[in-house]
């Protein structure tokens, strides 16, 4: 499905608790009851221990920054460029490809803290995106080394 210029992800039994999750303020990431470990994209079993007893949990909301590009070509279905995407691990051990907000380029960097945030699309759809958090720490690492 399509809103606007941007691709938005098709619900389904399996998908629609985690991109409906963000109208609560906080994301929803699928975890096995069985082994404990959360999984992200949602899956029918845990890829973990094969177990089929997976719930939805809402996740901390916080997260660091692993890597980045800025995307300046146009592709279909997507925000008109540039934009910045990014990364993101949180502290349950879920990687997620986000869009960044908050700051430009010059404002990133490997280990930067971000919050969850989030996008409404539609009547149902949140897209998570992650905003970068201001941080004295880049400064410090600076300012020791110079």
């Amino acid at each position: 499905m399509v809103h606007g210029r941007r691709a938005l992800p098709e619900l389904t039994d399996l998908t629609a608790p985690h991109w409906t999750s963000g109208a609560s303020g906080r994301l929803s990431v699928q975890r096995c009851l069985d082994c404990r470990r959360w999984s992200f994209p949602p899956s029918p079993c845990c890829r973990y221990c094969w177990g089929t007893d997976l719930v939805f949990e809402p996740v901390a909301g916080k997260g660091v920054l692993v890597s980045w590009t800025r995307v300046a070509e146009p592709i279909h279905a997507a925000p008109v460029p540039p934009y910045l995407v990014g990364v993101v691990d949180l502290p349950e051990g879920v990687r997620l490809l986000l869009g960044l907000t908050g700051g430009g380029p010059d404002d990133l960097r490997v280990g930067a803290p971000v919050r969850l945030v989030f996008e409404q699309v539609d009547d149902r759809v949140w897209l998570p995106l992650a905003e970068i958090e201001e941080s004295d720490l880049f400064e410090d690492r600076i300012e020791a080394v110079s």
